[in-house]
């Protein structure tokens, strides 16, 4: 029983697994390296993805929407292509190492002052006046806010934050990793300036793909990390500036983007609000009745109505990895354990010495009968430990 979908979703819709197939055996040509059948096809399916990305998403045009390796290929496409040195940049301690690896390899390399800003372990929210005052203190040139934490899976009030941050001239990129697919996420609404997202986990694409939404205008402001063929402008040495080829050079990873063409236009036919209140009702019973188990703690935010799919727990002192060894082999239930990638928000949680937490992440897909299996099986444990 798979409960890792905040890692990586699965199972996929079938019509996922059939876009890669039929395009493997039947789309070997590249997009735009050609004008015969096959490239043709190839750029029209490359384009139907980005339309379709672009409603779920609230992107307003679909071309400030750029192909990438993953969620961390996006983050870094901003960070390495818009700070200069000497730039402030502020984040938080919900962040994931896919932002702090990059910004701290900023800091030492070119000189960036990076700001941190706690969150309150109770509520897992960032303070709004606090975010107000460290932007006061010196000018900031982008916030970078989490959407939603990849342990606790509460979700952060986006649009007031981006608002603040406006007000003091710093522009704002949004890491929806994980809400992307299965919660409500429109990038105009948010008034957000970039977006990055993953491909895998609640779009239900395959691995290898990423999203990077970009506010038009901005695009000239951010220097590619890649330069290279793009099949357009070949006579010229310079990367165009047009997008999205200024962010695409190279083949993109066609078999990808044709499962995630298909997982899109999965999502929009049974449409997000019906898939966000599947995940909540399973992660609110989760919630619900593993807080009556004796020895589990269970960290979670105070309003559960805000959690995008995410359960993290420890059992007394037991460590994280040995509940997830014996959930596995014992239960054949699949979780994650550790520190997720995001050592700040454990440090903030004081729980490093079980080495982080058990993380149940349901999908789309999870019956109740397996949300049962999973609290019996926590139970047993917690009875045991």
């Amino acid at each position: 029983m798979y409960f890792d979908n905040a890692a990586t979703s699965f199972p996929k819709p079938d019509c996922v697994y059939d876009a890669v197939d039929v395009w493997m055996r039947g789309g070997a040509a590249s997009a735009g390296r050609g004008t015969h059948r096959g490239a043709e096809a190839a750029g029209r399916m490359i384009d139907e993805c980005r339309r379709q990305l672009a409603t779920l998403l609230g992107v307003p045009t679909p071309s400030q929407i750029v192909f990438t390796l993953n969620c961390t290929d996006s983050l870094n496409t901003v960070l390495q292509g818009f700070l200069r040195p000497g730039d402030a940049v502020l984040a938080t301690a919900l962040d994931h190492n896919s932002v702090l690896r990059p910004l701290e390899a900023l800091r030492q390399r070119s000189g960036i002052n990076v700001k941190l800003i706690p969150f309150d372990p109770v509520t897992g929210l960032i303070d709004v006046q606090r975010f107000a005052e460290v932007l006061s203190e010196k000018k900031v040139r982008l916030v970078v806010l989490n959407h939603a934490s990849n342990v606790t899976g509460r979700v952060q009030s986006v649009a007031e934050l981006t608002r603040v941050a406006h007000a003091h001239g710093a522009c704002v990129l949004l890491d929806a990793a994980q809400t992307a697919g299965h919660w409500p996420l429109n990038m105009m609404e948010l008034d957000v300036d970039f977006l990055a997202a993953a491909g895998h986990k609640g779009l239900l694409g395959p691995l290898g793909t990423g999203i990077l939404c970009i506010r038009r205008g901005l695009e000239t402001q951010l220097q590619p990390l890649r330069f290279g063929g793009t099949g357009t402008s070949s006579e010229s040495l310079l990367q165009p500036d047009d997008m999205p080829a200024r962010f695409e050079s190279g083949n993109l990873n066609l078999p990808g983007i044709a499962g995630l063409h298909a997982a899109a236009a999965w999502i929009l036919d049974q449409t997000m609000p019906k898939l966000q209140s599947q995940i909540h009702a399973m992660t609110a019973r989760m919630l619900e009745e593993m807080k009556c188990i004796g020895g589990v703690n269970v960290f979670r935010p105070c309003l559960e109505s805000d959690n995008c799919g995410i359960v993290s727990f420890n059992i007394r002192s037991m460590d994280c990895r040995e509940v997830a060894m014996i959930l596995d082999q014992s239960f054949d239930i699949q979780a994650r354990a550790g520190l997720h990638c995001a050592p700040l928000l454990h440090e903030t949680l004081d729980t490093t010495s079980s080495h982080g937490t058990i993380r149940l992440s349901p999908g789309v897909f999870t019956t109740d009968d397996e949300i049962g299996h999973v609290v019996r099986a926590v139970r047993e444990i917690a009875a045991c430990a």
